[in-house]
């Protein structure tokens, strides 16, 4: 990508080759993870939101003698665990969470490839410790029919499930994007080895997720 009367442009690969089919499934193959994502961060909201209602009418309620709902404290447990675990993948995905890039303006493109590559592999490493042995918890909580000491007395294999799909998530989401880097640095370089060829165009803003913009690590 290169910049000509203060325009960006970029590149357009053409014809037809193996590693040109690859990288149009594997853009096809994002496309629909990151609406599965975009769908994630607005089910998490939506359930931070009923959330709040649901504690400010419990506020009030106690307040004016009004009848309270019964295990909101529980429930409201379950729904900080979802919400929290599931919006992982969208946060990840758009660069929303906290990060620490002192360094990264003084890389150059390729090391600061490389930077976000690796950050990409340790969360990939640590989540994926984390899911597993979370899923190991699910199966043991599973087989002893363990339920919370509350009522609703619910079998805890059910919210920690829960937990463990927004973990899993996590590292799938984690394992696309390091996928995906490779993917667009290496198969246009092959697409031209194996007879292709490639133009320029005045480039759009690269976004993701229905418009947000999509970020690296």
């Amino acid at each position: 990508m290169s910049a000509v009367q203060g325009q960006k442009l970029e590149r357009v690969l053409e014809g037809r080759s193996f590693a040109l089919t690859l990288l149009t499934g594997m853009r096809g193959l994002t496309r629909a993870l990151d609406r599965t994502y975009l769908a994630m961060g607005y089910l998490c909201g939506a359930m931070f939101l009923l959330l709040a209602l649901f504690i400010t009418y419990q506020v009030i309620a106690r307040k004016a003698g009004w009848i309270m709902a019964p295990g909101m404290d529980l429930m409201s447990g379950y729904t900080m665990a979802m919400a929290s675990t599931w919006a992982f993948s969208y946060a990840l995905r758009t660069g929303s969470h906290v990060r620490i890039d002192v360094l990264l303006p003084f890389m150059g493109t390729k090391t600061r490839w490389a930077a976000d590559w690796l950050a990409l592999g340790s969360i990939v490493f640590f989540i994926s410790v984390t899911s597993w042995k979370t899923w190991i918890m699910v199966l043991k909580s599973y087989d002893i029919s363990a339920v919370t000491n509350t009522y609703p007395l619910t079998p805890l294999w059910i919210p920690q499930t829960v937990v463990a799909i927004g973990f899993s998530m996590l590292a799938l989401t984690a394992i696309h994007m390091m996928t995906d880097m490779i993917a667009e640095a290496t198969l246009p370089v092959l697409h031209k080895m194996q007879g292709g060829t490639e133009s320029y165009r005045v480039a759009t803003e690269p976004t993701g997720l229905a418009g947000e913009a999509v970020s690296g690590v």
